[in-house]
């Protein structure tokens, strides 16, 4: 799956925009007042509509085969399964996220025709849960006399004045890479745009190669996420862990936590995902059960040597935190290579950087620790999930 930003096909329709009224199948109608009224005649089919045209590509309505195998570990997995069918991206939400790239696209493409918009993150990767924020990126040719930051900042405060038209609590979130929040609230979608934030269109197709290799992984991603969750360390803004480095953690585990491995090395996501037979001869070679896994999994991290190895699905391997803080690469920096290290697969910076508080860091360790212990002796989803 490739993301695309662009038109496809050729369209005879005409839309009024700028003072006219736009349906554009998203909602009620609305007026737009640009710079300009002008007719805009479209030439090729845009991107949304190739989505909402197709059949839904994510969600699972089958059962495994091998789901169960007659061991202690059949009720555990079932649960994870149970769980996972339940949380993930439905078609109806996938389809009221592509509506509302389609509302956006034709309105940011109207007023300022030279932006791109990209749908990126877990709506497109295949781990999306149903309650997922939607990630857009908004792409602006780069300015090379101008800060990349200060750039974005620019252009998505152009965007705000826009957003605020149907929420009027949209904010933007000055951050090293600068957010911009907003709420469709006829939807119920939560939406952050981030600026020419371009390393996230090629790990969103990293990760929906993943998401393909083997049918274990995309409810292991769910059931760490939600369980992170319940344990209120899902949310970097309050120095736990993005949903983006769990999944990344989920993956590394599954690389090089397994005997044998059941993924391969980034390099080798994308040959594996196109061709059956990497991915099939993993799966003949590693039999374990949903359950075995996500306990191991909880272990592995309870016992990760964080204060002198980082997590990097780049390798397929654990590499040195001094390594990673000496590597060359325009967004690295050494100082956020600090107590939770999860290496960037394209851009080698820190994904986890906003675990540097020392409370926070012991607080994810001990929970790894604590729950994989009480799942191991009780082998009942509620074992690893907070006790009341």
């Amino acid at each position: 799956m490739k993301l695309h930003a662009e038109g496809e096909e050729s369209s005879r329709n005409t839309e009024r925009t700028s003072g006219g009224h736009y349906t554009g199948g998203y909602g009620q109608v609305r007026e737009w007042r640009g710079r300009r009224g002008r007719d805009v005649r479209p030439q090729r089919r845009i991107a949304p509509e190739r989505y909402l045209n197709g059949s839904y590509p994510f969600q699972v309505k089958f059962t495994p085969d091998d789901l169960l195998n007659g061991s202690k570990w059949d009720t555990l997995s079932q649960e994870i399964w149970d769980k996972f069918i339940k949380s993930q991206q439905t078609e109806e939400t996938f389809r009221k996220k592509m509506n509302l790239w389609r509302y956006l696209f034709i309105t940011i493409k109207t007023i300022f025709p030279r932006y791109g918009l990209y749908v990126v993150g877990s709506t497109m990767s295949g781990f999306g849960l149903d309650s997922s924020d939607m990630d857009l990126c908004l792409y602006v040719r780069p300015v090379d006399d101008l800060d990349p930051r200060s750039h974005a900042l620019l252009h998505l405060n152009y965007i705000l004045s826009y957003i605020r038209s149907f929420d009027p609590n949209a904010e933007l979130i000055q951050a090293k890479v600068p957010i911009l929040k907003f709420r469709d609230s006829r939807n119920g979608l939560q939406v952050d745009l981030n600026c020419n934030n371009v390393v996230g269109i090629r790990n969103t197709n990293l990760l929906h190669c993943y998401s393909r290799l083997d049918w274990r992984v995309r409810p292991l991603v769910a059931l760490t996420k939600l369980w992170a969750q319940a344990h209120d360390i899902n949310d970097a803004r309050h120095r736990t862990l993005s949903s983006y480095s769990l999944t990344l953690m989920v993956i590394h585990f599954l690389q090089c936590g397994t005997v044998p491995a059941i993924l391969p090395r980034a390099c080798e996501a994308g040959g594996a995902a196109g061709g059956a037979g990497g991915a099939g001869a993993r799966r003949a070679h590693n039999r374990s059960s949903l359950a075995e896994l996500f306990v191991q999994l909880l272990q592995y991290y309870a016992d990760f040597p964080f204060e002198r190895m980082a997590v990097s699905v780049r390798a397929g391997a654990r590499v040195p935190v001094a390594a990673c803080r000496a590597a060359r690469a325009h967004k690295n920096d050494p100082h956020q290579w600090k107590l939770l290290c999860v290496e960037e697969p394209f851009d080698l910076t820190n994904t986890a950087r906003s675990v540097y508080d020392p409370e926070s860091f012991d607080k994810i360790v001990s929970t790894f620790r604590t729950s994989a212990a009480r799942l191991a002796a009780g082998l009942r989803l509620a074992d690893a999930w907070p006790q009341r």
